[in-house]
């Protein structure tokens, strides 16, 4: 769907450039959104939990094929045998996969579901987190992509294409979460100029990408020595570029299914199970296969 700033809009809302029109369809936006607001935060905040334990999921496997008896936890996967450090290569490769995965299965629905909007956040945060992997790899001497190519002879210059590749890849994803953040718009209303597509986006992308991380910290504590947690204020900051990206977006997928944006208390239950999940189950470190009655963990302080 084209949109101009010229365009009318059928609906209960017009959108002549009248002062009283505009006020009103201003108070209807506020009224009627702010529990998908909520939900959104909920969700990125869940959204950064699956994606860590997807993560950390390609790094237990990695290590369960080479031998390394690994201990998995929703912030580290622990290696208790030595072993060639090309395992961490699978964190990396779970991340992108997954994310190639869950993308091509993104739901053509037509309705703009909360269900709808998690997938969203996991398929952005499982994909960040492998991009970032890769633009790391000539700057960051420990990151896991680095890590797996000192483990052979590389060729020259190899690390800084894949820096440039994940750079590339993580802008290329931040501009193409605008048109989908915009997509659970109710009304074409709300996101018929280009502010108002700023300020739509940034409402349901970019805050809940900058406070649902930090509500996720509860899940990660401890973070066992990692510093994982120190860097979760940071990981939505992409989104900053989707923002701006909505300034200039302009085919939109419009809403065939309206549904009321109320606050979702099946999102909040579904957190609530897996924090419960994470902490009694995985936290204690689950090791890899499960029935290993060998292997002793002993956390790292």
């Amino acid at each position: 769907m084209l949109l101009a700033p010229n365009d009318s809009v059928e609906g209960d809302i017009l959108t002549a450039d009248t002062q009283e029109t505009k006020t009103e369809r201003r108070v209807m936006v506020i009224r009627t959104s702010w529990g998908f607001f909520v939900n959104s935060i909920v969700a990125a905040g869940l959204g950064v939990v699956f994606a860590r334990l997807i993560e950390q999921a390609g790094v237990a496997i990695a290590g369960l094929i080479d031998g390394r008896e690994p201990v998995f936890t929703a912030v580290v996967t622990e290696l208790r045998a030595p072993g060639s450090d090309l395992v961490f290569l699978g964190g990396t490769v779970a991340s992108l996969v997954a994310g190639a995965l869950l993308l091509s299965m993104y739901p053509n629905a037509l309705d703009r579901s909360v269900g709808k909007l998690q997938m969203l956040w996991v398929i952005l945060f499982t994909l960040r987190n492998g991009l970032f992997d890769l633009a790391a790899t000539a700057y960051v001497e420990d990151s896991p992509v680095a890590k797996a190519l000192s483990t052979f002879e590389a060729p020259a210059g190899l690390d800084m294409v894949l820096s440039v590749t994940g750079a590339v890849g993580l802008v290329l994803l931040a501009v193409a979460a605008a048109p989908a953040f915009l997509g659970f718009s109710r009304h074409r209303s709300e996101i018929l100029t280009g502010p108002e597509r700023i300020r739509y986006v940034a409402t349901l992308g970019l805050m809940p990408g900058l406070v649902g991380p930090l509500l996720a910290v509860v899940y990660f504590i401890p973070d066992r020595g990692t510093g994982f947690t120190a860097t979760l204020p940071f990981l939505g900051v992409f989104l900053v570029i989707t923002a701006v990206a909505a300034r200039w977006t302009r085919e939109v997928a419009e809403p065939k299914l309206v549904q009321e944006r109320s606050l979702s208390i099946a999102l909040v239950l579904v957190a609530l199970i897996v924090f419960t999940v994470l902490r009694f189950v995985i936290e204690p470190g689950l090791a890899i296969p499960p029935w290993d009655d060998n292997l002793v963990w002993q956390p790292r302080a």
